[in-house]
């Protein structure tokens, strides 16, 4: 169980705390941004990876005092995994324990981290944690944010399960370089130039795709779609920066749950950054 060692992927990790910890205990978390995970204890597993740029131990303080509530499940903001993980408590009776990493860096660099992580961790436990790419407990359903106000919840008996809560897809294995026609196992597309009339030949359906700058050749994004056709086009109507982009697809050849297709982007950003040791340019802006 790599992912929980002190070392994980050569970064710095606190001790495990436990969401109980006394306020003096909660100190080994640090005040410094950075990336943290959290898991079950008495577990071998993960519940969720993530990042911030606030003070790690102000964003896990926050998040443990929202599931205190054993009667409410929390509401998606300001923490997205909070829903989950009550979810996962009140029907498994889950404690948490949390381990931080200082990583004071811009948002690119963090959250290609972030995304690196992810993608080691299914390709080391086979699967994703449970409470990252929108999955949840397939008897619950999710609370909106506070604005929409609508309080998520146990699912009745007669209800259909939460599609959410369906499984994860394997991990891909690493294949060729980023942007290899092989690239982590598909047969990518050939590549065309990113505009209207390129973007609608697409085929409306479900996969993967990834954004080239036609001048250096670099990767710029990496996205995913149940629909690339029309992703594509609306890409195609934005200046990025006023680089010429070409683009390149995968469809997927059977259906795929949304979480699914979050996962396998999740494989090739985090290969990406495992070559270049950075995110792709526009991956983690508002481009």
């Amino acid at each position: 169980m790599d992912y929980f060692t002190p070392f994980w992927c050569k970064l710095s990790w606190t001790p495990w705390v436990p969401f109980s910890a006394t306020s003096q205990e909660f100190k080994l978390i640090p005040r410094e941004p950075g990336l943290y995970r959290v898991r079950p204890a008495g577990k071998d597993f993960l519940m969720y990876i993530g990042e911030t740029r606030r003070s790690l131990r102000d964003r896990l303080n926050e998040l443990r005092h929202t599931l205190i509530r054993q009667d409410l499940m929390p509401w998606n903001d300001p923490h997205t995994a909070a829903p989950s993980l009550w979810a996962w408590h009140d029907a498994e009776g889950f404690s948490y324990e949390c381990s931080a990493a200082c990583l004071d860096a811009p948002q690119n660099e963090r959250r290609g981290w972030e995304s690196y992580l992810l993608a080691q961790y299914r390709r080391q436990y086979g699967e994703s944690t449970l409470c990252n790419f929108g999955r949840f407990h397939k008897r619950y359903r999710k609370s909106t944010n506070r604005k929409e106000g609508r309080r998520g919840g146990k699912l009745a008996e007669n209800h259909l399960d939460n599609p959410a809560g369906g499984p994860s897809i394997p991990p891909l294995s690493v294949t060729g370089k980023p942007g290899d026609p092989n690239w982590m196992g598909f047969t990518w597309s050939g590549r065309k130039s990113l505009n209207i009339e390129n973007t609608g030949s697409v085929p409306t359906r479900a996969g993967l795709y990834f954004l080239v700058d036609g001048d250096s050749q670099e990767i710029v994004y990496i996205g995913q779609s149940t629909n690339c056709s029309n992703r594509l086009q609306e890409h195609s109507r934005k200046s990025w920066d006023e680089k010429h982009l070409h683009f390149s697809y995968y469809l997927v050849e059977k259906p795929v749950l949304a979480h699914n297709l979050k996962e396998l982007e999740i494989d090739l950003i985090g290969n990406y950054f495992e070559v270049y040791k950075k995110g792709p340019e526009f991956q983690f802006s508002s481009k």
